[in-house]
């Protein structure tokens, strides 16, 4: 025996006109949409972060063949002669100084791969730091400052040109982020 449950029997209505032909879409509807396009990221910011980072790792271990210097100096004193273990100390801190310089830019060289606007503004620091250390090297050496200036801010001007390319050029600036 069936039962159907106490309910009453439901109908099913449909209503609305059947086959109705869609409303008008106007003429040239879709073709004001932006086309979407997908560009490729420049090269350069790898390139040329790549190109720095290298050379600040020969820093770091021009940096670090200083430090050791330094601390030989330092440590044979007795032996060099007088005078040694100040110079030995000086030697040593100008070298970590100088590893601690070598390790942001290889630092900053690897935000520049990664597309970082950030790197190449360290990049541009350390250089000026640079010049301001080679100003300071000249005065603790005795030396001419002014002749050595101008090669030094010449060759780190350069350097700043190259490594500020992607902040330069518009469409490679627009692709790097903050």
């Amino acid at each position: 025996m069936e039962e159907d449950g106490g309910g009453e029997p439901q109908e099913t209505t449909f209503t609305g006109t059947p086959n109705a032909a869609p409303e008008a879409v106007p003429a040239g509807a879709f073709d004001q949409q932006p086309q979407v396009q997908y560009a490729s990221k420049s090269p350069w910011p790898i390139i040329i972060g790549a190109i720095y980072s290298l050379f600040q790792v020969l820093a770091v271990l021009a940096s670090l063949a200083i430090v050791l210097g330094g601390a030989l100096l330092s440590g044979f004193a007795s032996e060099v002669g007088e005078g040694a273990a100040e110079a030995g100390i000086f030697v040593t801190v100008i070298g970590l100084l100088m590893l601690v310089l070598s390790s942001a830019g290889v630092y900053a060289g690897i935000l520049m791969i990664r597309y970082k606007k950030r790197g190449i503004h360290i990049a541009l620091a350390l250089l000026a730091i640079g010049v301001v250390m080679d100003i300071l090297m000249n005065i603790a050496m005795e030396l001419p400052v002014l002749t050595d200036l101008g090669m030094s801010v010449i060759t780190r001007g350069v350097c700043a040109l190259i490594v500020a390319i992607p902040l330069m050029v518009s469409g490679i600036a627009g692709q790097m982020e903050d």
